[in-house]
């Protein structure tokens, strides 16, 4: 299962970059404002009017969704659809997986305000409970391959274990993103690395550290 956006950009050039112009204005708006976000200052930020951001996404709640939806579009996108196959066995792919996760959080400045502030929001609980499940979802199939393979044992529950791996993940750089400064990505890595190796019963040093 790959991505599962809600949002319907529009289907012509000029619409689809206002939806885009509006979807990063509302992000700076959220960074910038410990993430609050109003229509009318996202309208503000963005050069128009508040009735086209209700144009555009409905309500306030709408725009809310989409810009969950947008950040793990991305996520999918740079890191969780990626083909590492050829990186390896299991461990070696999935670790250099975790590498690309642990950096994609670093250089998202959005990171920071969705998985901390922005997440007290109900409707951004709401649809990151659902897009989470679809993380979930990916990581115990990529289990169930390891397994196939004889890379991992079979006594593993993949869904336990893919729910384990992204729950740490997901505590882990909310810890590590609050803090001023923030730990080097490559301890975020290493603790993170354990953590999954844990859960599927291997070795850490399967993967490079």
């Amino acid at each position: 299962m790959g991505s599962v956006s809600t949002v319907t950009l529009p289907t012509t050039p000029k619409g689809r970059a206002t939806a885009e112009r509006l979807l990063a204005a509302a992000r700076d708006v959220a960074i910038a404002n410990d993430g609050h976000i109003e229509i009318a200052t996202v309208a503000e930020a963005a050069g128009v009017v508040p009735s086209l951001v209700h144009r555009y996404f409905g309500s306030k709640a709408g725009l809310v969704r989409a810009l969950v939806d947008d950040f793990f579009d991305r996520f999918h996108e740079q890191v969780l659809d990626l083909d590492l196959e050829d990186r390896g066995d299991w461990a070696r792919h999935e670790h250099a997986r975790l590498v690309l996760g642990v950096e994609f959080h670093y250089r998202e400045p959005f990171s920071r305000v969705m998985h901390g502030l922005l997440a007290r929001d109900p409707e951004v609980a709401r649809r990151e409970v659902e897009r989470i499940a679809v993380v979930v979802d990916r990581s115990a199939r990529s289990i169930r391959r390891g397994q196939k393979n004889g890379e991992l044992p079979v006594g593993v529950d993949p869904g336990l274990a893919g729910a384990a791996m992204f729950g740490a993940m997901r505590l882990v750089l909310v810890e590590a993103l609050t803090r001023t400064p923030r730990p080097s990505a490559r301890k975020v890595i290493d603790v993170l690395w354990h953590q999954v190796a844990a859960s599927v019963r291997i070795d850490p040093d399967r993967a490079p550290s």
